[in-house]
């Protein structure tokens, strides 16, 4: 399944949570100034990070809250399970979206061959009409 942006679940001290959580000691941090995001997959129950691309199980994600609190998991696991769920519709659906994009993509390729066949029929019809028509007129002329 795919991956997905890991929201950072409700802070069980400040009640604080927010679109995306970051990978606390995050190797490349120094780099860009944080930790990389981190992602879920929800079929695998897998969380890796953006920046070093380490990953591991949902269940061992310490949480770090701007307000200095650290949390684990299980201490929010109602949170953690529902964007979990919320991933895996989310993953579901995008899924399903890339397949009938596809679809209409081919369905709309097998119709434009079809009506440039279509017209390349009809022009070929059109110029041989047209063709001999012209010897036609010249036989007559030459007679």
């Amino acid at each position: 399944m795919a991956w997905v942006e890991f929201a950072f679940p409700r802070c069980p001290a400040c009640s604080r949570s927010w679109a995306v959580s970051r990978h606390h000691g995050c190797p490349t941090a120094e780099a860009v100034g944080h930790g990389g995001g981190l992602e879920i997959d929800p079929d695998r129950s897998r969380v890796r990070c953006t920046g070093c691309r380490r990953n591991w199980e949902v269940w061992e994600t310490r949480f770090h809250c701007s307000c200095g609190r650290r949390f684990e998991a299980h201490e929010v696991e109602e949170a953690v399970r529902e964007v979990i769920r919320v991933a895996s519709l989310l993953a579901r659906v995008l899924t399903q979206q890339a397949r009938d994009l596809a679809e209409i993509r081919r369905a709309g390729e097998v119709s434009f061959r079809a009506w440039v066949s279509r017209f390349t029929d009809s022009v070929a019809g059109s110029l041989g009409a047209m063709a001999g028509r012209i010897v036609g007129s010249l036989l007559r002329a030459l007679d």
